[in-house]
């Protein structure tokens, strides 16, 4: 709790620097996996938490800078009924910073698509229920991801949104067994699907369909 305090703190003069940009806050849940630790499945539940500024550069057309906070990882658990295999968690958490252009259609629906970097905060690993005390290859401090999304306005100042983030580059630092050629190299890669909720501090006035 004491990184969302910090990263709110730092957000406060973004959402209210300027009349030329809208800001607000989010959050949301999330699950998650981490393609190539050889476990597949959404088996990790997380959250985020943020806030954002917006620039509206048409009536339509728009570009959004977020900073949140947002756990990432994986989870699988041993078979309850034979008693075998492993429980494994692993939790990754990040200050993201997205940069997403937006564009908003049918009134109400809004489309997203942009990069965002990722700054390691923290990670955890546990096999077994024990603390895994030594990383053999390390995680990344920064790395990158994608996002797509889609989004709908449910009054001027509330919004609901469903958001794919995917690693564009893999979040460790060298090949560990499992490993996936996926797009630029062979990795493991960060793997979210997201709902969540924003508020507008301002009403919008663009976008409508007029």
């Amino acid at each position: 709790m004491k990184r969302l305090f910090i990263i709110l703190f730092l957000l406060f003069p973004l959402v209210s620097f300027s009349q030329k940009f809208n800001g607000g806050i989010l959050a949301g849940g999330l699950v998650s996996q981490v393609d190539g630790d050889t476990y597949e499945g959404y088996h990790k539940f997380g959250f985020l938490a943020g806030g954002f500024v917006k620039l509206q550069v048409s009536p339509h057309s728009g570009f959004q800078l977020e900073m949140e906070y947002i756990q990432k990882g994986s989870r699988v658990h041993a078979d309850s009924i034979t008693n075998t295999g492993t429980t494994r968690i692993t939790r990754l958490h990040y200050l993201e910073i997205p940069l997403l252009y937006q564009y908003t259609f049918l009134k109400r629906v809004q489309a997203e698509v942009g990069p965002a970097a990722d700054i390691l905060l923290g990670s955890y690993e546990e096999v077994n229920g024990i603390e895994v005390p030594y990383i053999t290859v390390p995680y990344r401090t920064v790395t990158l991801s994608g996002i797509i999304g889609v989004s709908c306005y449910i009054t001027d100042h509330l919004k609901a949104g469903l958001r794919f983030n995917y690693s564009l580059l893999s979040i460790r630092t060298d090949v560990v067994a499992g490993a996936r050629k996926i797009l630029f190299e062979t990795g493991q890669y960060n793997n979210v699907l997201s709902l969540s909720l924003s508020w507008d501090f301002r009403a919008r006035t663009g976008g409508r369909g007029d």
